[in-house]
């Protein structure tokens, strides 16, 4: 047993002495997470802001420059002109000066003061079909608050009685777990799960692939060591990186990006660890059975960053797919570590409710690392 852990040892310091040596490896390790949650933290978000919007206004009352300032107000619209022609207006939206034209009508404070429905043009350009329905939606929603306000003070001053087109109830949302709904502390957390999988597949692809290329797994093969330390040892150096970048990438998440981190570290870290350890595996699994160092690394980022992306839930829902890809997000660990981020972030959720998304974690784990084990000892 002594024996056993001192060769383990003995691995994990001449892993630790080559990552050290390796300018690849540590630059994998310590500024690809990074660059990564920042590139794609401020790159990708499903928030529409500053939508350049042209004024046509007709009207030109108080009513009018209110109703203006209210898209400015809200963050999303920004004001790129005016004018009063409506064909300058086409124009512009041909050109791609500006994306939305508001047209307010000349009836428009007349409409208002009488309480009857007025109506307010808003043009979209719709070669962008997402940021379309995003800012018709703005819009719409800004028009119909703004109008209701109007009309509620006009009647009020003269004492008549709500008409039937202003809605009589109030609807008030309040929103949970993320109440600015800001994309960012959606797409953090689940970031996280992503750059984790990728990172610690690519730090370990190579190893034993490496090892092959320089000449020394021979010698590996020829000495007293078992398959099981080698594994171990090597797994153990680079779990030592991978830990750092977990912390890395919390702290820059939420000291960076400011996303909330409401539930417990420790829950985070022990979970963390036990995804790193199915991606590590994975990682060794392609080393163990690629050929070569470059067949192995592809490999490694084809099978963590398209399915982490595209089939754990980052951004298309699971209940949406097909039953099929459905089952298939079953196998994938970052499905798992996934729900567990955002709970821990943004829900402050504990063991209690995460341990079936644990414990599938851990399962897929033991089995990626046994396949890698076995995979090696074939090679041997």
């Amino acid at each position: 047993m002594k024996r056993s852990r001192s060769r383990t040892a003995a691995i994990l310091r001449k892993e630790l002495i080559h990552i050290r040596r390796d300018t690849r490896s540590l630059i994998i390790a310590v500024l690809m997470p990074v660059a990564l949650l920042i590139i794609y933290g401020y790159g990708v978000s499903s928030d529409v802001r500053n939508i350049r919007m042209v004024v046509v206004d007709w009207c030109r009352t108080r009513e009018s420059r209110a109703l203006v300032s209210s898209f400015v107000q809200s963050g999303y619209f920004r004001i790129v002109g005016g004018t009063e022609r409506y064909a300058d207006a086409q124009r512009m939206l041909d050109l791609g000066t500006t994306r939305t034209v508001l047209v307010v009508p000349t009836t428009f404070a007349r409409d208002l003061a009488k309480g009857n429905v007025t109506h307010v043009q808003f043009l979209v350009d719709g070669s962008d079909p997402t940021t379309a329905n995003v800012a018709a939606g703005y819009a719409e929603a800004i028009v119909g608050r703004v109008a209701t306000s109007a009309v509620r003070q006009s009647l009020a001053r003269r004492g008549q009685p709500r008409p039937r087109g202003v809605p009589p109830i109030d609807v008030r949302v309040r929103v949970f777990y993320n109440e600015e709904l800001r994309s960012t502390n959606f797409i953090i957390p689940g970031l996280i799960a992503i750059i984790l999988a990728m990172t610690a597949a690519l730090l370990t692809s190579g190893t034993i692939a490496g090892e092959r290329e320089r000449g020394t797994m021979e010698q590996l093969a020829a000495s007293p060591i078992q398959s099981r330390e080698l594994m171990l040892g090597k797994i153990g150096a680079y779990s030592l990186l991978a830990a750092a970048d977990v912390v890395l990438v919390i702290l820059v998440g939420t000291f960076w990006f400011g996303v909330p981190l409401r539930g417990s570290v420790l829950l985070l870290m022990v979970a963390s660890g036990i995804f790193l350890m199915a991606a590590l595996g994975l990682g060794l699994l392609f080393s163990a059975r690629m050929a070569t160092q470059q067949t192995a690394l592809t490999a490694a980022v084809l099978s963590t960053m398209v399915p982490s992306i595209l089939l754990s839930g980052f951004y298309f829902p699971i209940r949406s797919m097909p039953s099929v890809i459905q089952v298939l997000t079953t196998l994938i660990p970052a499905r798992y570590f996934m729900v567990i981020t955002r709970g821990v972030f943004l829900k402050g959720v504990g063991w209690r409710t995460l341990w079936p998304q644990i414990a599938m974690l851990a399962l897929l784990a033991a089995v990626i690392l046994a396949g890698a084990i076995r995979a090696f000892r074939r090679k041997l």
